[in-house]
């Protein structure tokens, strides 16, 4: 029989736990307080055409279940939200020629632009209240709404693939939940289901991860941003494929995905790093971020996946001592581990274009670049169809991976990149290159789309 008094017997155990419910209780109803009807400003994007988009003051809704709001710190304004941001025409919907006739709107991307939606693509900020039913993060937690949710239990979530989240398809219209309201009481979206161009982010539980870091806004925005987390994802996290030490890399396009991929593989211990990037300035950030060698696509043309072979064709050609035969269909020369992040142009760049504005082309050549045996991670948005030559295709010993962030785990990997910018293993500030208060975000999109800089990051 225990005794009474014993700090451990099943009724102090039991006292205990209802204490701890009590103060959770009454810190839930601090933060609903805090949560309902709270003004606050936001970017909010309707209709079609520049000028979609407006800086709006918004009453906060009443949240409940998962639901989490975060004050928003900085957020990353990323490439491939461009068009939604500043209404331009969305590549693949656009007409062929002038003369064209417009192609058909799918009906999901129609209502989805009838909704006033916060755009962004999640960020980095404080907690601010929480539903009932949460977990995972407390009111005052540091926290990256993540650009991937991971549910943790979901059949893929379950199975190691905590990047393809199911949660992550269910962000259509019928899906997304009103979490404010504009002036004439028009109800107010969240942009699958994150945000970020606003002073408040209102998500679900999976989409957050909690980190303990004082690191500044700006450069934990950029860790956290949905661009670096799939750079790193590609070359840190192992889930897709591991860079081991020695590895010969290649990235191509140096956009903040591909210069975070770069980042990684130094961090991995890749002793060959080959940049591959039509803009200068890309390439001089990229040689500076952990590159040894870069490459300009306009340049090299019909060449560019012979000269990676050249720069991966060692360390001799002697099959007995572990040299490398550059010839034939399983030759070993080119790079071990092939990082694709170019896309298509969202619009054309005032700075130098590449080769192929639809990202056709270079992911083509980084297939053909890769050694046999290799692995070739895909992560960018083209447009079009893919050709390859079939045999390397079915026999080549390449292995393709579909990069959708990376592979990263959120909950997981995150904090781990985290800690890398915390003990100077990453550098934030130099892929960091606009950083801008709310009220800029319209001219730093510009910039983004412009690709005068590398990355924009907006703080609120």
């Amino acid at each position: 029989m225990e005794p009474k008094d014993s700090a451990w017997s099943r009724r102090g155990v039991l006292t205990g736990g209802v204490a701890l419910a009590a103060q959770s209780g009454a810190l839930l109803a601090q933060s609903k307080v805090a949560a309902s009807g709270r003004k606050f400003r936001g970017w909010v994007s309707r209709g079609s055409g520049p000028g979609r988009t407006t800086l709006e003051d918004l009453t906060l809704r009443a949240i409940s279940g998962r639901q989490v709001v975060v004050r928003t710190e900085a957020t990353n304004l990323c490439y491939s939200n461009t068009t939604d941001v500043l209404g331009l025409p969305v590549p693949g919907l656009a007409p062929a020629s002038k003369d064209a006739a417009p192609r058909p709107v799918p009906p999901a991307f129609l209502a989805l632009s009838r909704m006033a939606l916060i755009q962004g693509h999640g960020g980095v900020g404080i907690v601010e209240a929480v539903g009932p039913q949460v977990r995972r993060v407390q009111v005052g937690d540091r926290v990256c709404v993540s650009g991937t949710p991971q549910c943790g239990a979901c059949y893929q979530c379950l199975r190691g693939r905590a990047d393809m989240c199911q949660f992550l398809g269910r962000q259509g219209p019928s899906d997304l939940v009103p979490i404010a309201d504009l002036r004439d009481g028009t109800p107010v979206y969240a942009n699958s289901h994150i945000g970020g161009l606003a002073e408040l982010m209102v998500t679900f539980e999976e989409w957050v991860v909690p980190v303990f870091t004082k690191a500044p806004a700006a450069e934990l925005g950029m860790v956290c941003s949905c661009v670096s987390v799939a750079g790193l994802g590609c070359t840190v996290s192992q889930v897709l494929a591991a860079v081991g030490p020695g590895t010969i890399v290649a990235v191509v396009g140096c956009g903040p995905l591909g210069l975070s991929a770069i980042q990684g593989a130094r961090i991995a211990g890749a002793s060959t790093i080959i940049a591959i990037e039509p803009i200068r300035a890309r390439r001089d950030v990229a040689m500076k971020v952990g590159a040894t060698h870069t490459l300009d696509p306009n340049v090299a043309g019909d060449k560019l996946v012979d000269k990676v072979r050249e720069l991966s064709n060692g360390p001799n050609n002697r099959l007995w001592a572990g040299g490398r035969d550059s010839g034939g269909l399983l030759g070993g020369a080119g790079a071990d581990f092939v990082v694709e992040a170019v896309g298509a142009d969202r619009a054309k760049p005032k700075l130098e274009a590449g080769p192929d504005p639809t990202g056709i082309l270079p992911i083509q050549q980084a297939y053909m670049m890769c050694a046999p045996g290799g692995h070739i991670v895909t992560t960018s948005l083209p447009t079009g169809n893919v050709t390859l030559p079939a045999v390397v295709f079915t026999i080549g010993g390449r292995t393709h991976h579909a990069g959708q962030c990376g592979g990263a785990s959120p909950m997981r990997d995150i904090p781990r990149f985290v800690e890398l910018l915390d003990k100077g293993q990453f550098d934030a500030k130099s892929l960091a290159t606009t950083v801008v208060p709310l009220e800029g975000m319209l001219d730093a999109y510009q910039q983004v789309i412009d690709r005068t800089t590398v990355t924009a990051i907006m703080t609120a």
